[in-house]
């Protein structure tokens, strides 16, 4: 029977496509009946060195019909780069550096699967790269200004840059085309985000607004203007329900997509905020300002929301971040050390030190062992997050380090440069 007569012969449900989470491990199947997308878990076993990938491929295909045979071969692939991800210990090496860029790159950011790359820069372009081979496949250049800030969506197909002219365009990652160009503000833009479901996506600018859009039709849905400074980090919660903002007026904001109303406003820094997250069991928002303090927000109440813990850290933070399963957080600083909190307890984990100059971004492995670190030192540092020891130093920029990020595996990491280049390593 062939595919599309299986599809039929199930009452039109067709598999769309795979989403793979590593830590904890488990596939998401997507897939279309009746016109509707819809999700189910893939009952997964424990995946490790000693699993046999091709009976365990077999297994799961006859436990689900949505696994038609041709699909059965990126089951497969899937199931072995978690396999790899649980397992792998190397070291990295330069793979590819890859030029074009004629000024400072300012964004790096990679596809869920890993396949394609794409960098931002000063020069008013993007550029998407074949990640195996370094091979530019798209320049992105409609933009009038630099390009400041990116966002993939979930599945990866589209992106969304924001740039000092004003706009922000949405393309897609698999025909290099720009889909929609959204204009409003009145200034840089400077953070945005799509929703989980790539429905809705955030804007924040210097303007001290944040938009939202509707990401299919690229029509402006609400105009958030609570804040009197610039708004400079918005994320959303996994629901898409609700987005949270950070503003140069030191103070956060919660609100709710449907209706555009304001449903916190969370003050208590001194300081312009810098970086708002939201853990990913949505349990809690870390905050981080000018003031040399980060903040930790509990979400347990809908009716309130308490500041649980204020962290004294005694420099300019650069940057924050969770670890995947929210159990930790760790905090950048400009004089090029970083600290690891335990986000339940606010309890001090580890602190790294090793950098000579500014930490520009931090992320951790999708593991959640491992700290990725980017400096203006010009090295990229991999660190142990439990004991802040240097597991090793990655050189080979030759000006700042200003982005890093790990692929959805954890054994590739691309990292961009002030000197215009990006480097894969592997």
């Amino acid at each position: 029977m062939s595919d599309n007569n299986r599809a039929k012969f199930l009452g039109y449900k067709k598999l769309k496509r795979f989403v793979v989470e590593y830590e904890p491990q488990g596939i998401c199947l997507e897939y279309e009946q009746d016109k509707n997308e819809k999700t189910k878990e893939l009952e997964l076993p424990e995946i490790n060195n000693e699993t046999d990938l091709e009976k365990t491929t077999d297994d799961l295909s006859k436990c689900d019909k949505l696994i038609t045979p041709s699909r059965k071969v990126d089951l497969r692939l899937i199931l072995a780069r978690i396999q790899v991800a649980k397992t792998n210990e190397s070291k990295y090496a330069v793979f590819k550096e890859v030029k074009g860029h004629n000024d400072k790159v300012t964004c790096v950011a990679m596809t869920k699967n890993g396949d394609k790359m794409v960098s931002s820069s000063a020069d008013k372009t993007c550029k998407i790269w074949d990640v195996k081979t370094g091979d530019e496949l798209y320049t992105l250049d409609e933009h009038d200004e630099a390009v400041c800030c990116i966002a993939l969506n979930k599945h990866g197909d589209k992106l969304a840059t924001g740039s000092l002219d004003k706009t922000c365009k949405v393309w897609s990652t698999e025909t290099g085309k720009c889909l929609h160009t959204l204009k409003g503000h009145k200034d840089t833009i400077t953070c945005v985000a799509f929703n989980h479901s790539s429905s809705v996506l955030a804007t924040g600018s210097h303007d001290n607004t944040c938009k939202l859009w509707n990401v299919q039709t690229g029509q402006e849905i609400h105009t958030l203007k609570d804040h009197t400074g610039p708004v400079v980090s918005v994320t959303f919660d996994l629901s898409g329900n609700h987005l949270i903002t950070g503003s140069h007026d030191e103070s956060l904001a919660v609100y709710e997509v449907k209706t555009g109303n304001r449903l916190h406003s969370l003050t208590g820094h001194q300081g312009a905020v810098c970086k708002v997250l939201l853990s990913v069991d949505g349990k809690y928002i870390v905050s981080a300002a000018m003031d040399n303090t980060c903040k930790l927000w509990d979400l347990s109440s809908t009716e309130s929301i308490e500041c649980i813990a204020t962290m004294e850290i005694g420099s300019e933070i650069t940057d924050v971040t969770f670890d995947p399963k929210g159990q930790h957080f760790a905090v950048a600083l400009q004089d090029g050390s970083a600290k690891v909190y335990k986000t339940e307890t606010q309890e001090s984990v580890s602190e790294l030190k090793g950098h000579e100059a500014e930490i520009t971004q931090m992320v951790f492995n999708p593991q959640g062992d491992k700290l990725l670190t980017a400096s203006k030192d010009k090295t990229v540092r991999l660190w142990n997050a439990q004991t802040g020891e240097a597991v090793q130093v990655l050189e080979g920029h030759a000006d700042e380090v200003t982005s890093c990020t790990f692929n959805y595996i954890g054994d590739c990491i691309v990292s961009g440069s002030q000197d215009g280049s990006c480097i894969i390593w592997q």
